[in-house]
């Protein structure tokens, strides 16, 4: 008998771990499928590889550098980055019409966010950094980002 509730106990703690994190698979699963359909615009393209490898990035870091991972916290900052980026996309083509001295601050305020609310103190600045380098990308952000923090930057700004 105290076996029968062991495994129903693990099991309900499996099963409750793995729909915990179903906005975190969801995001990166969505993402995966823009990158691999061969229709997506190059902007779709970029947007979806940016947010994918950001991702990939934050899960691979907080388990080598915490070694154990939340589900929450993951769902938490793939929500973020997701609110984050669609908000800047948003906001430069809600400015489409604006002056470049106007675009350029919004580019730089969500730059600066970025940059500002770094994740991981050991970080590989190289890794973190191949999007603000990347010239023909349309998200110039570290990687090495706590995406709830900078998102409330935003916000604040």
């Amino acid at each position: 008998m105290k076996k029968i509730f062991i495994i129903a106990i693990f099991m309900a703690t499996a099963a409750g771990s793995a729909q915990a994190q179903e906005i975190f698979d969801y995001l990166l699963d969505k993402n995966e499928l823009v990158i691999n359909d061969a229709e997506s615009s190059d902007f779709d393209l970029k947007v979806a590889q940016f947010k994918f490898t950001a991702m990939r990035y934050f899960r691979k870091n907080i388990i080598q550098q915490e070694g154990s991972i939340s589900s929450a916290w993951l769902d938490e900052q793939a929500l973020a980055l997701n609110e984050f980026v669609t908000n800047y996309l948003m906001e430069l083509s809600q400015n489409s019409n604006a002056d470049e001295k106007t675009r350029k601050a919004i580019v730089l305020r969500y730059c600066r966010a970025s940059w500002n609310h770094a994740m991981f103190k050991k970080a590989d600045k190289k890794e973190a950094e191949a999007f603000v380098r990347d010239k023909g990308g349309y998200t110039p952000f570290s990687l090495n980002t706590n995406w709830v923090e900078a998102l409330a930057e935003t916000k604040k700004n």
